[in-house]
């Protein structure tokens, strides 16, 4: 299942674009693969089957993104650093600057990049225009920044901001685990992160029950919770922080998957795949972003 993480954003600024303007603004960045001593690269790959960098469906256009990093194992450009710092020590007779060493350990990583084995992974996301909402799969805040970044560059500008909520999250979540009170359709889930912002203890339960004596004690002594699972309506079942970073999403009245198209067509499975997730994340923001106090004015 596609969208098993969700970095969520809002436009600030309503688009009325087409596919055919999505593709070509695509295109300007491209995935090209790393080469020489290029050590990563980003950009767009087809989500699909065919040559599209931008697949409509449901009112969504869903896009894919490829990072391909290029990974040098530290042992093996230590043993060459190495080697080149006793080389120039006993043919100078002198011990190397610490800018000398820098200097280097850059030739080194130089000369073992261009045989280095590409690491790669995709990273999907949609833009629905109807509810200016931008939704990236991935839990790295890093990868998502990058992929922004690439969606600025081919578009031009893109104006989107992370959830604005009236209510602080990790107040709000402390809260309802101190109360044991949850807004109507939701359920506590399986797991909770408590964090002491006074001493940096934390602690994090995982796969059992949160509703407990054991955990509101944490609370009394001071701990807050800045990330907690949760279950909406019985259906969806989500692990959310104080960012309001989604992880581990699981539909469960679907059992994760969407049965496979009689034909074995993958398309098909993409798009039944993705648009029931979709129409789960079209339901449950609205929700939880009310949850949490509402939605601040753009």
């Amino acid at each position: 299942m596609i969208f098993k993480n969700a970095h969520v954003y809002r436009l600030t600024q309503s688009q009325d674009l087409d596919a055919e303007q999505c593709e070509r603004a695509l295109q300007q960045r491209a995935f090209r693969p790393c080469s020489g001593i290029r050590p990563s690269s980003f950009g767009w790959v087809s989500p699909t089957s065919d040559e599209t960098l931008v697949h409509e469906v449901a009112g969504c256009f869903l896009f894919c993104a490829k990072r391909e990093d290029k990974v040098v194992p530290g042992s093996a450009l230590a043993d060459i650093l190495e080697e080149k710092i006793s080389r120039l020590e006993t043919m100078e007779d002198r011990p190397i600057r610490a800018k000398e060493k820098q200097r280097l350990k850059e030739d080194a990583l130089a000369e073992l990049l261009p045989r280095a084995l590409p690491k790669s992974k995709q990273i999907f996301g949609y833009l629905r225009q109807s509810e200016d909402l931008l939704v990236i799969d991935t839990a790295s805040s890093p990868e998502a920044e990058m992929f922004l970044h690439c969606l600025r560059e081919s578009f031009g500008s893109l104006k989107v901001v992370p959830p604005q909520v009236k209510a602080k999250p990790v107040d709000t979540y402390t809260h309802w685990l101190r109360t044991r009170k949850l807004p109507e359709d939701f359920t506590f889930g399986d797991q909770c992160d408590l964090f002491d912002p006074e001493d940096t203890s934390a602690v994090s339960i995982r796969r059992q029950d949160i509703d407990t004596s054991e955990v509101r004690a944490h609370l009394d002594t001071g701990k807050t919770c800045n990330k907690i699972s949760l279950i909406w309506q019985g259906e969806l079942k989500v692990l959310i922080d104080k960012d309001i970073v989604l992880r581990q999403i699981k539909i469960l009245s679907s059992d994760d998957a969407v049965e496979e198209d009689d034909d074995g067509d993958p398309i098909a499975q993409l798009n039944a795949n993705f648009v029931n997730i979709m129409l789960e994340l079209s339901r449950f923001l609205p929700a939880l972003f009310s949850a949490l106090g509402g939605e601040s004015s753009k």
